[in-house]
């Protein structure tokens, strides 16, 4: 696979960065040369002279644009944003209230749409740059008690599939699918005992799909795979990281696939 050049990735704004996948980025990305924008809510701490740091919240557009105007101060541009803030929630549906969901929507949707809002001026002045997000299993399949995160997921979905067809002469963009992966802070505030109150909804498997034959994900690898990836001339639009995802993925196929064969027995009228 031909690589790109290093000058059209050279700085690179990373949110989430205060845990997870967003540290783990800029730390490998640190450690490969790149210049870092490390933005989250929570101060990033990161020392290195090609590191800026700050904090900022991705449901507030203007905190974004300003943390975009202080990184190209410094580093005189960006080339890529990398979106990894998200929080997910685990109670079944009949359970959630709408400041759970509203919350889920605001951090996973809005807060994508608000980077990617923000950033687009500058890559389609400069007719050029990369948008990367990371989407999850659950922006494609679905698990058990998951409504808030799957539907902002899916919503992810949807908004960067458009933002691929729409900036094609000028960026790329790529949707990252992670399974599960030790290390992330996503279930930080989900109390995993609490999943409903109705005996109806009670022990469902999250998945239809057995995974704990899975190997465990390993989060510096899957970070590098992004990378990796990036680093290449040519982005697929979804890269799909760990055993787990691609199985839950396969069966999500499967499933749209005979749905769309006995859909297809169906003929419409001709008028």
């Amino acid at each position: 696979m031909k690589k790109i050049k290093k000058e059209l990735i050279h700085t690179w704004l990373v949110t989430g960065a205060a845990s997870g996948f967003g540290k783990e980025t800029c730390r490998q990305l640190l450690e490969r040369g790149y210049n870092v924008i490390a933005v989250s809510r929570r101060m990033p701490q990161f020392t290195q002279a090609n590191a800026l740091c700050l904090s900022v919240d991705v449901t507030k557009p203007e905190t974004i644009k300003e943390a975009i105007d202080k990184g190209i101060e410094k580093f005189g541009g960006i080339d890529v944003v990398i979106n990894h803030a998200g929080i997910s929630t685990k109670v079944a549906l009949e359970d959630e209230t709408y400041e759970s969901i509203k919350a889920s929507m605001d951090t996973n949707f809005y807060g994508t749409f608000n980077i990617i809002k923000a950033i687009l001026p500058y890559f389609r002045k400069h007719k050029k740059g990369t948008i990367v997000c990371n989407s999850s299993m659950n922006g494609i399949s679905f698990r058990a008690y998951g409504a808030a995160y799957c539907a902002s997921k899916h919503a992810v979905e949807g908004l960067l599939s458009v933002c691929w067809y729409e900036t094609k002469n000028f960026c790329r963009v790529m949707l990252v699918e992670p399974g599960f992966f030790p290390g992330t802070e996503i279930a930080k505030n989900i109390d995993l005992d609490k999943t409903t109150v109705f005996n109806e909804y009670k022990n469902i498997p999250d998945s239809i799909i057995k995974l704990d034959s899975c190997r465990p994900n390993s989060l510096s690898i899957g970070v590098k795979h992004i990378i990796d990836t990036v680093e290449q001339e040519q982005l697929p639009l979804r890269l799909i990281l760990g055993e787990d995802a691609l199985k839950k993925i396969k069966t999500e196929i499967k499933m749209l696939g005979k749905d769309l064969k006995n859909s297809s027995r169906y003929k419409m009228p001709k008028i």
